[in-house]
């Protein structure tokens, strides 16, 4: 049912549509409100774009309002370009408002400007899902939250009341967190972590208890999408390689997809990746493969940047180059080489003297018997020869001498160190002349 202040509003706009109204009226509430809570509604007077700014201030002004029914006004406040009404309801519902503005001298002229707003008034318990993370990786879209795995969410409801509607009562909140567990809280907010990456669905009953035995329901609910982390990219292939040869790069991201990767290939390890890097979208794969020729000599630095909705990581890789054709290690093999058969030489010398002076036994022997005891073959033997030893002391009695043999032979028998008998404190001397 159109009320008369609206057939009126109407009648004034059929009038004005021949002319040009130089002001606008916006209209703004702070809705949704639950049904016994107040709302606001503002309506500012505009002056369009091309009009003198000073028009507008010239006059004083008169703000006219249609609300639905049983929408009501409970409090009003008028100033000279701006006009805002409290209003309250018990009844749910969507409510139509109208507003319009006439000079104050002429209320019946026709309006300067209108305008018309919507107010939501409903029986729920009114608010939003908070969700965050100490990382700061949330990402939130129209349609869910991208959330990081193995990290504690802090999931929170925060309760839209504008009017301190709700502020003394009591509230229960149960949690559903779409992987098996649930939780019943006197606490408005909870803490939860999922340890696999995928797609949750996360709800929350609230429940108010009001002053007069009354309660208030609200569900809410959002779509939570988990992605590990990148913790390391792996860079396989990358070794040394010759100019004007390709090299084959293997990329392992160890993050959830969808990923966002640019690499770029420089002198030195660049920090913050320029507009030369290459980018690449892996939307449901880790792994990349890629070819690169270098053309020139000298050291070079594979820099690869990988991000998705929750990290980014960043890494450098050194890589060397060297001209076609002969391999530097194939100059130092061969010095290796003669370098360990000299060290091996050296070695075994000086392990060779060393046995050999191990082995060294001074040995003399001496033959104090006479000539005619000996065998005929070895008195031709010796009848050959000359010996000549001198500072021998002769032993005077056979005893002695066979004493002095005995002992002597025994000395010889020792260590080659061992020093030999001194003989020269006798006076006696004897002497060998050739047989």
């Amino acid at each position: 049912m159109t009320s008369p202040n609206l057939v009126l509003l109407l009648l004034n706009t059929a009038v004005l549509s021949g002319s040009c109204s130089q002001y606008d009226l916006v209209l703004s509430n702070d809705g949704p409100i639950s049904t016994g809570a107040q709302g606001t509604v503002e309506a500012k007077l505009l002056s369009r774009a091309g009009s003198r700014p000073d028009t507008v201030q010239a006059h004083p002004y008169i703000f006219h309002w249609d609300l639905q029914y049983p929408l009501a006004i409970v409090r009003k406040s008028e100033q000279e370009l701006s006009c805002s009404i409290t209003v309250r309801s018990l009844t749910p519902n969507v409510y139509a408002l109208h507003a319009w503005v006439t000079q104050k001298w002429c209320s019946w002229c026709p309006p300067i400007a209108h305008g018309s707003t919507k107010l939501l008034v409903t029986d729920t318990v009114v608010g939003t899902l908070s969700l965050t993370q100490p990382n700061g990786s949330i990402i939130s879209t129209s349609k869910e939250y991208e959330l990081a795995t193995k990290t504690p969410t802090k999931i929170s409801f925060i309760l839209y009341d504008p009017s301190d509607y709700f502020n003394t009562d009591s509230f229960r909140y149960f949690w559903q967190f779409g992987d098996g567990e649930r939780m019943v809280t006197n606490e408005s907010y909870t803490l939860h972590t999922y340890p696999t990456p995928g797609i949750y669905q996360l709800h929350v009953d609230v429940l108010a208890h009001l002053n007069h035995s009354q309660q208030k329901t609200g569900v809410y609910g959002a779509s939570l999408r988990l992605l590990d982390t990148i913790k390391k990219i792996e860079v396989k292939s990358i070794e040394e390689s010759y100019t004007d040869h390709r090299m084959d790069f293997y990329l392992y991201i160890n993050g959830s997809p969808p990923l966002q990767m640019c690499w770029l290939i420089s002198r030195n390890c660049v920090p913050v990746l320029d507009p030369r890097c290459h980018p690449v979208e892996l939307l449901r794969s880790s792994v990349y493969n890629l070819s690169y020729t270098f053309t020139e000599l000298g050291p070079y630095t594979f820099n690869v940047r990988a991000e998705n909705s929750v990290s980014t990581l960043q890494a450098c890789y050194k890589i060397t180059t060297w001209q076609s054709g002969t391999h530097p290690v194939w100059f130092i093999v061969p010095c290796v080489t003669v370098f360990t058969i000299i060290l091996l030489f050296i070695l075994s010398s000086a392990m060779r003297k060393g046995s050999a002076r191990k082995d060294l036994v001074e040995v003399a022997d001496f033959d104090f018997s006479p000539v005619a005891d000996k065998p005929v073959k070895e008195a031709r033997v010796l009848s050959r020869r000359t010996i000549r030893i001198c500072c021998i002391p002769c032993l005077p009695a056979e005893d002695e001498l066979r004493s002095l043999s005995g002992r002597e032979i025994h000395s010889l028998l020792k260590n080659s160190h061992t020093q030999l008998q001194d003989y020269s404190q006798r006076p006696e001397m004897c002497s060998f002349s050739p047989l």
